[in-house]
């Protein structure tokens, strides 16, 4: 299943699951919930962070983070 890592910038998604770990919690405050529209921003020169736009928000996380929330690409 894909991950929010594996988005290109430019390219939006829809998050289907979070991965049940130390950063669920985190990133449930943050916003990011199942059905939530993303949109990859831009990913860091070296590949440690991405730069990501929810509805109404804007946010940076390490690629940590976004390898625990899967996504579903809709045409």
């Amino acid at each position: 299943m894909p991950t929010l890592a594996s988005l290109k910038p430019g390219e939006s998604a829809f998050v289907t699951l979070l991965d049940e770990g130390s950063y669920t919690c985190k990133l449930l405050n943050l916003g990011i919930l199942p059905k939530t529209k993303v949109t990859m921003v831009r990913k860091s020169p070296f590949g440690g962070a991405f730069y990501i736009k929810l509805e109404r928000h804007q946010l940076a996380m390490r690629t940590e983070e976004a390898e625990t929330i899967y996504i579903e690409q809709k045409q």
